[in-house]
């Protein structure tokens, strides 16, 4: 695998970048292969330097002794079976993502050989794995980029589609650490329609095989046999393959619902999906396991589709309305907008930030009005249910006060002023020097409010902040670090 020579002139020189001494490729050209030889001869006491000058050495060699050499680690390796110190664990990594590297130069002149490799190496994973405390980590992440990168040199490799079917079922029976599933998609143009067949025929043998497991039991390697089964009906475009992967059960529940319809949308099978829709309800759940949030929001998005694509238009607004309505979310309620026919979407709009107005909950409808934005209905909220104001959610007190400081400074200093109160009756010192700065801010607010009406001034608030909290030293640290007094 020698380097191939320029057909014509020289390599443009290198720019130099800094001074004659500074550790830059080019100042290294400068010293020569003679001396650079010596001093990476000087340096291969390193055992890991040594094996990248010998990998390099192979490398210029040809392919065939570059194979030789990374099968020969990848054998040792696996013959080990100590622990792995966590004080090694990045020294084995960079060894190890080394030949991954070195996997990807040999694919350049044999990718059936590289192929062959890479899949050596990721028959490394569990074993590996199993000597460490934790999976996760440098070398997990080693084995995942090389599950990520064994599709481009399979595409080159064109291997037999059955051996390489034979392969993946090989590394998902020991996928202990449900690592190969993306496998499926990465090989799916490798294996191809002969190689996808008998892939999932091993497949369904497999979980067949599977001895029966009580219903409360949760069966780990079938679940991954069954995902697997899964990528290779999404590959092959087969959704009754997909939903025949899940128990009757589960179909009934509304994640698995959504998932299922998803692809009979895609598939054009618009009534189907409807169906199953229907049969997964969150609202049909009784006497089973309650639907979180985001498997309701999944359904209901499936459900808002799917009502489309068979013409209900009208029910899917109605739905989208009442999710507005229940959550004031703002993608709920551009989808009802853009569905309405023209200039009745005004009308609509209007009674949107009604519905916020009224909203139960403060901090929803006030991260609505000034996301949506409509900054003065935000600052009416504001002034209008100064009481529900809530300090704790520093992101949105932050934001809505930023947003409204410049046309509407008193509500901007409600804000502030519920914020900086949270952090201290409750002393939350790490949000001290955050309230520091507040205060400072509503104080520079105060200029632009001519009248208070009903609230106090800046100054009578500085005051009772003194008489509540005067004692809490941190803060006062941070408000004169600011150049504040307290």
């Amino acid at each position: 695998m020698a380097r191939k020579a320029a057909a014509t002139g020289d390599k443009p020189a290198k720019a130099r970048k800094g001074s004659k001494t500074t550790l830059s490729e080019a100042n290294l050209v400068d010293l020569g292969p003679e001396r650079l030889a010596a001093i990476l001869l000087d340096l291969s006491s390193d055992s890991h330097v040594k094996r990248v000058l010998r990998l390099e050495l192979f490398a210029e060699a040809g392919g065939d002794g570059l194979a030789l050499e990374i099968s020969k680690r990848l054998a040792a390796i696996g013959k080990s079976s100590s622990r792995i110190h966590w004080r090694k664990r990045v020294a084995f990594a960079r060894d190890l993502d080394l030949h991954r590297r070195m996997i990807e130069r040999l694919a350049e002149d044999d990718p059936t050989a590289a192929l062959d490799l890479m899949l050596d190496l990721l028959d490394l994973a569990t074993p590996v794995l199993d000597r460490l405390s934790q999976a996760e980590g440098p070398i997990g992440d080693v084995f995942l980029a090389a599950r990520d990168g064994i599709g481009a040199i399979a595409a080159k490799a064109m291997p037999d589609p059955i051996a390489l079917a034979e392969r993946i079922a090989k590394l998902l029976r020991r996928d202990d650490y449900a690592q190969f599933g993306p496998l499926i998609g990465a090989l799916g143009p490798a294996l191809g329609p002969k190689g996808q067949a008998h892939l999932r025929e091993t497949l369904e043998k497999m979980l067949a095989a599977r001895s029966p497991r009580s219903a409360h039991l949760f069966d780990a390697q079938g679940a991954i046999y069954k995902d697997a089964l899964r990528r290779l009906a999404d590959a092959s475009g087969d959704v009754d393959a997909f939903e025949a992967t899940f128990a009757p059960e589960l179909r009934r529940t509304p994640l698995v619902a959504a998932e299922i319809a998803r692809r009979l949308l895609a598939a054009g099978r618009g009534e189907d999906a409807l169906a199953t829709l229907q049969a997964g309800s969150p609202h049909e759940q009784r006497g089973r396991h309650a639907s979180s949030q985001e498997e309701r929001a999944a359904w209901e998005e499936a459900m808002l589709e799917a009502l489309e694509a068979t013409g209900h238009h009208e029910e899917a607004q109605k739905r989208r309305w009442a999710d507005f309505e229940a959550t004031l979310s703002i993608p709920r309620l551009r989808a009802y907008l853009k569905g309405l026919p023209d200039f009745d979407d005004v009308e609509a709009e209007d009674q949107a930030k009604l519905v916020a107005k009224h909203f139960p909950r403060f901090d929803t409808a006030l991260a609505f009005l000034v996301s949506w934005p409509d900054l003065a209905a935000a600052a009416r909220l504001i002034l209008t249910r100064s009481g529900e104001i809530n300090g704790a959610d520093e992101t949105l007190m932050a934001e809505a006060a930023r947003r409204l400081e410049g046309s509407y400074p008193l509500a901007a200093t409600l804000l502030l002023r519920a914020s900086i109160q949270h952090v201290l009756t409750y002393g939350v010192a790490t949000r001290y020097a955050e309230a520091a700065r507040q205060l400072l801010e509503a104080e520079s607010l105060s200029a632009m409010i001519p009248d208070y009406g009903e609230y106090p001034d800046h100054a009578a608030f500085v005051a009772d902040l003194r008489v509540m909290h005067g004692r809490k030293q941190g803060f006062r640290a941070e408000l004169e670090a600011l150049g504040g007094v307290f």
